[in-house]
């Protein structure tokens, strides 16, 4: 549904299993309620993708719980910086320590995925 709404990019099955290391889920009695993926880039930088919680369980925390687990990942990799591409919660992002850049900011090869027609922001924070 979050592909639908153009909230989330659409990414096949076969890109989620083939990548399906690289995501971390948040599920309480078998039941997802929300995942997020990180994708290093050189030179010590890093993608968070795919953030998405439940609507029934928004601002419960789970999102919190992810972007942590994620920057944790994240320092554990070597990436010092994890940037976002996102079209509708900016707002979350940047109370978060995230900040806006220019498109032209991202990793050419992230660069030249970057779908102009989403006018996704996108939005970096510096890990410590």
């Amino acid at each position: 549904p979050l592909e639908e709404e153009g909230i989330l990019a659409a990414r096949g099955q076969d890109v989620i299993e083939r990548d399906i290391q690289r995501f971390s889920v948040i599920e309480h009695d078998r039941v997802l309620f929300g995942c997020a993926a990180l994708f290093p880039f050189p030179n010590g930088v890093g993608e968070l993708a795919c953030l998405a919680v439940d609507p029934d369980v928004q601002g419960s925390g789970d999102g919190e719980r992810l972007l942590k687990r994620i920057e944790m990942r994240a320092k554990q990799e070597g990436i010092k910086k994890l940037f976002v591409l996102t079209t509708r919660t900016e707002h979350w992002f940047l109370k978060r320590g995230f900040a806006p850049v220019d498109p032209n900011w991202l990793p050419e090869a992230r660069k030249r995925k970057y779908n102009w027609d989403r006018k996704s922001q996108v939005l970096v924070k510096k890990l410590s």
